[in-house]
């Protein structure tokens, strides 16, 4: 109180931009105003209120900043924000000083939509917001876009969707878009029901239809999801028929086939791109159509979504989707007709287009989709990686789906490559605190099995109590999804059939591989669950179950499955397969009683494992090695093979497993040999 008027003046406008200020900016708020500032300011300084340094003006105590501000009277100081804002925004413009330009509007929206004169400046206003908020957006600040086209959306006065239509249906998008990327899920239902409502044309809907299918799939709706999906499709052109056939599916593969093969590659990559806006946003609805799909299990109809985008990019066009038609393409011919290098080629073409086409906003779904093949091509330890490449790029799009699901891929295949489970179990926690935060049940449900076994297999112990009670406390709605999506069921089912196999619970075995059989083909493909190693442990498992009830049909079924993991070896990879395949040959021995040849393969499936780092299969060799010596009466040979099991889960991180072989080795010179302080410490 005992400064200058001219002081607290100055003081209550700095006050307006919290607690500093630039000083070059208060200079060319002074200039714009009309107002001395700087000088004033410098007196406030001398006078111990202000501190000035590194270029700015700061209050050297919040209750000083607050006292500045309660001096503008309450009734005015939303008509002073929107004052400094507009000047500041003229300065901006004038300047083209995008950084003053995203302040300025920021001050402007502290006035609020109270502080318009009229109609036309609201209008002119809201115009602003769009602009800034779509250059933050090219910041990846979403939070901030949203604010500023939520911003927007409040200076439209009654009748903005007849008066001022293509503004308004940007910033309506525009919020959609970011509040869904930032977990506002809420929002988006209001935003987007506005949308569908007041939108004059159905292409001017689909992008708000687009979300609104997402949150159904979100929720656990996929049903509903894919019904929407239909109809929308329907309205752009995009029919089906009403019952696919496997038929229908290999002639729409031919005729695919033959426009492909009419087309090099390089001509391909020049292609036109495409134009049409109902066919652009037919091809974004088949994409979801393929994800919902994936989640229901229907793989009958699924092979036609690439097939058809393909086929529309032939005729309309190449989008930035179009590659990720041709990497589900490649995964079809792979992953579900087993024609892996054909698969591969398209799944890298997919890739070459990508970086083809100019836009970036559908990088991390493309290389989410290319690395489903590249799994079983190339050593899946490295290959896993491309999923962190995928999340990267996801994320920097905005697109949280495919980044989630990025996510989810790459913990999953780094536990079944053989990762350590800490790093694997870390990772995983911190996916399941993405998935809350956007509120994606299905995927976090999908992740939460296979995530409760690493756990087992490190050891309670080795996992604090509170990051459990954190982990696992959604049981119930957990058990509801898994009722009712298909490919949730699949994921349950491997990681039980697997657990139940590590840990020797034959009853739990053979109920699993039973519903496996009962419910799943060796065929056909679900990149929720890994296929290649649901076979694989259904083979193992039922060589078990024939061995112990002495079932020529169990072992027959170990053999189906022992053939189908040795031709992968062949067309898709020997890393990935080769030991595998060993293990496989290994037990049909055991079975058929050729046990000097079952000793070779045994061996032979602990080295490769060894030589392509599947440390965890290397133990689970080692410990069906060392039954095998048991069952057949070599006691005293078993023991080797158990310890190296015992050291090979420790390596793996699965500590109470590796406890678990303890009971193996009692009595056992090397048991006692190795009792001092290192086995100690391995135990």
């Amino acid at each position: 109180n005992q400064l200058p008027s001219e002081v607290l003046s100055a003081l209550s406008v700095l006050s307006c931009f919290g607690s500093s200020a630039d000083v070059h900016l208060v200079q060319r708020l002074e200039t714009e105003i009309r107002q001395s500032l700087v000088e004033q300011l410098d007196t406030a300084v001398a006078a111990n209120v202000l501190g000035k340094r590194n270029g700015k003006f700061y209050f050297l105590h919040d209750k000083l900043q607050e006292a500045a501000y309660s001096v503008i009277k309450s009734d005015v100081r939303c008509l002073e924000h929107f004052r400094y804002g507009l000047a500041l925004s003229n300065v901006a413009v004038r300047e083209k000083d995008d950084k003053l330009l995203i302040i300025a509007v920021g001050q402007i929206n502290h006035g609020g939509p109270r502080a318009v004169a009229d109609g036309e400046q609201g209008v002119t206003v809201a115009k602003m917001n769009l602009d800034v908020g779509k250059k933050v957006m090219k910041m990846s600040d979403l939070v901030s876009a949203y604010s500023f086209f939520d911003s927007g959306i409040s200076y439209l006065r009654k009748g903005h969707w007849d008066y001022h239509y293509d503004m308004t249906l940007e910033l309506f998008n525009l919020a959609v878009k970011c509040a869904f990327t930032n977990g506002e899920y809420g929002s988006v239902k209001i935003l987007t029901g506005q949308i569908i409502r007041y939108a004059k044309c159905f292409e001017d809907k689909c992008q708000a239809i687009s979300f609104s299918i997402t949150l159904l799939s979100w929720s656990v709706n996929v049903p509903e999801a894919i019904k929407v999906l239909m109809n929308t499709l329907k309205s752009l052109g995009v029919e089906f028929p009403t019952a696919i056939t496997r038929p229908f599916v290999q002639g729409y593969l031919k005729s695919t086939r033959v426009k492909l093969a009419e087309l090099s590659d390089e001509s391909l990559l020049s292609y036109p791109l495409m134009v049409d806006r109902s066919k652009i946003m037919a091809m974004e609805l088949l994409v979801k159509l393929h994800e919902n799909l994936t989640f229901s299990g229907d793989t009958t109809s699924l092979p036609v979504i690439p097939l058809k985008m393909i086929q529309i990019s032939l005729k309309h066009g190449m989008t930035p989707l179009s590659p990720i038609g041709f990497a589900q393409y490649g995964n079809y011919l792979a992953l579900v007709r087993e024609e892996f290098q054909e698969g591969y080629r398209y799944v890298k073409f997919a890739l070459s287009l990508m970086k083809q086409i100019p836009s970036r906003a559908h990088d991390g779904d493309v290389i989410y989709y290319s690395t489903h093949t590249k799994l079983a091509v190339e050593p899946m330890q490295s290959a896993v990686e491309n999923y962190l490449e995928a999340y990267k790029a996801a994320m920097k799009s905005g697109a949280t789906k495919y980044a989630i699901a990025s996510c989810y891929l790459y913990d999953t295949f780094s536990f079944w490559s053989g990762k350590r489970l800490d790093i694997v179990v870390e990772s995983m926690k911190a996916t399941m605190k993405q998935m809350r935060y956007h509120k994606n049940m299905l995927t976090r449900t999908l992740l939460l099995p296979t995530l409760r076994v690493a756990v087992r297999l490190m050891g309670r112990n080795n996992t604090s109590q509170s990051d459990l009670n954190d982990i696992f406390d959604e049981n119930c709605e957990e058990e509801d999804v898994t009722g009712k999506i298909t490919s949730v069921s699949a994921v349950a089912a491997i990681v039980k059939l697997h657990e139940s196999l590590v840990f020797r619970e034959f009853d739990k075995a053979k109920i699993c591989v039973e519903k496996m059989f009962e419910t799943q083909s060796l065929s056909g493909f679900n990149m929720s669950a890994p296929m290649f190693h649901r076979i694989f442990y259904s083979g193992l498992v039922s060589f078990w179950v024939g061995r112990e009830m002495d079932d020529q049909e169990w072992i027959a079924r170990g053999v189906e499955c022992k053939n189908a993991i040795k031709k992968m070896v062949e067309s898709a990879s020997s890393w990935n397969f080769q030991n595998k395949t060993y293990l496989l040959q290994a037990e049909e021995q055991f079975c058929d009683r050729n046990f000097e040849e079952a000793e070779r393969l045994y061996n032979a499936a602990i080295l490769s494992s060894k030589e392509h780092a599947f440390v965890n299969e290397e133990a689970l060799a080692n410990e069906l090695a060392g039954h095998f010596y048991i069952e057949t009466g070599r006691r005293n040979k078993s023991f080797h093979y158990f310890l190296q099991a015992m050291e090979k889960y420790n390596e793996w991180g699965a500590f109470a497993k590796a406890r678990t072989m303890g009971k193996y080795l009692e009595g056992s010179e090397a048991f006692f040999m190795s009792s001092n302080p290192p086995l100690a410490e391995i135990v």
